[in-house]
């Protein structure tokens, strides 16, 4: 059975989805995993606003950052097998729990 969100945890994952550069930032990693730095530039924002984004995505669960080893380790980031559904019957299902409390 899927994940049944509360309603503050529903929105504060709509929250997440909902601002451009992190939606920005998926769609980049989903394309392949990437490191910070090279997500910054692609997407012509500082580092350590990057950084609170990608922060915040994986925080969330909705990427994965590794280490990966060499002459300077970089943490790169990966998409997690996610799906977010908001639906009617999810919706009245929210509502019936509020009634009964």
């Amino acid at each position: 059975m899927a994940h049944e969100y509360k309603i503050e945890e529903l929105a504060e994952v709509l929250q997440v989805l909902a601002n451009p550069i992190r939606l920005k930032m998926l769609s980049l990693i989903a394309v392949k995993p990437r490191h910070a730095y090279e997500l910054s530039k692609l997407l012509g924002l500082s580092y350590p606003l990057t950084h609170l984004h990608v922060s915040l995505l994986e925080r969330t669960g909705f990427i994965k950052g590794e280490i990966v080893p060499g002459p300077r380790p970089k943490k790169v980031y990966s998409l997690t097998e996610f799906k977010i559904v908001v639906s009617p019957d999810l919706l009245k299902r929210m509502g019936e729990k509020l009634e009964a409390e």
